[in-house]
């Protein structure tokens, strides 16, 4: 218990350094509000399901109900696209089916 205490130690510490990092990049004064928002952006990407983790139907039919209440349902809080559209065609080529 005492090693998954130290890593969320460490992971906290990198997030909070991520963040100060890219505060110092912009070289810019930042409001409370804004230094909030970017943490709150930061922390939701970090815990954020990631590819090949494995989900039952529940959570899946959950997340997606949650994801159509949000602002912007087809960004992550960074503006990065978190849902892509494909033609059939382009899923059959990717496949090599034509």
């Amino acid at each position: 218990m005492r090693l998954r205490r130290e890593s969320r130690a460490r992971i906290a510490e990198r997030l909070l350094m991520e963040i100060l990092d890219g505060i110092e990049r912009e070289n810019a004064a930042i409001s409370m509000d804004s230094l909030q928002a970017k943490i709150a952006a930061s922390t939701s990407c970090h815990a954020a399901i990631k590819v090949n983790m494995p989900l039952d139907d529940t959570k899946m039919k959950w997340l997606l109900a949650e994801l159509a209440k949000t602002e912007s349902p087809m960004s992550c809080p960074h503006g990065r696209p978190i849902v892509l559209r494909y033609s059939v065609k382009e899923i059959e080529r990717a496949f090599k089916r034509i």
